[in-house]
């Protein structure tokens, strides 16, 4: 790292500091203990971007403390890197969890394209998931279309209904069987999907 890369990067921390606000990051220990490089290494590791240097700085401010820029810099460019390696970039897609873009220029690359490929999969699980959910839907109308016929037809041919009801139970009958017919139609092309979707899946990981 060149000297007046990092002096600029500090300056430009040193005015997040100023002009920033959020949400207090640090317990008033933390703040006294001031393990700076710890600190700096955690939000590294986790991937929290530049900016919760000045959350710190505001949390502390409050018992008057200020942290050391310098150390803090140092732990958290040594966390990010380990954040930064490929393994993890999968991991991270592979949970849906977020990426803030904070991997520097010679590990963003392949980071990336790691996490972009778990990302692939979360997403196909996802979808995967929603057609499992449709499909249990879906079996669940064809199963109620299935007794609503069969009450129906009892009460066709029980003893005591009039003509006119009759043929009104025959039309109701009719109609019920045709939704259910859309069901089932419905239901077969859903798990059709589901397997397609399923197979994709299985490529990706």
């Amino acid at each position: 790292m060149n000297i007046k890369g990092y002096d600029y990067r500090r300056l430009f921390l040193l005015a997040l500091l100023a002009g920033l606000t959020g949400c207090a990051s640090l317990s008033e220990d933390q703040c006294v203990t001031g393990d700076w490089y710890g600190i700096g290494y955690s939000d590294g590791l986790q991937g929290r971007t530049e900016a919760s240097l000045a959350n710190h700085q505001e949390a502390c401010a409050e018992y008057t403390i200020t942290l050391n820029v310098d150390a803090y810099l140092q732990g958290r460019e040594e966390g990010i890197a380990l954040y930064c390696q490929p393994d993890n970039g999968y991991r991270l897609g592979r949970n849906g969890s977020q990426y803030n873009y904070v991997c520097p220029q010679h590990l963003a690359p392949r980071f990336l394209e790691t996490y972009q490929q778990g990302r692939k999969v979360y997403l196909q699980e996802k979808q995967v998931q929603a057609l499992e959910d449709e499909v249990e839907l879906k079996t669940k109308e064809a199963t109620a279309f299935a007794a609503r016929i069969d009450h129906t037809e009892k009460r066709l041919v029980s003893e005591g209904s009039s003509s006119v009801e009759r043929q009104k139970l025959l039309f109701k009958l009719r109609e019920l069987e045709r939704e259910q017919r859309f069901t089932k139609r419905e239901l077969v092309e859903l798990e059709h999907r589901l397997i397609r979707e399923k197979a994709h899946l299985f490529d990706l990981e």
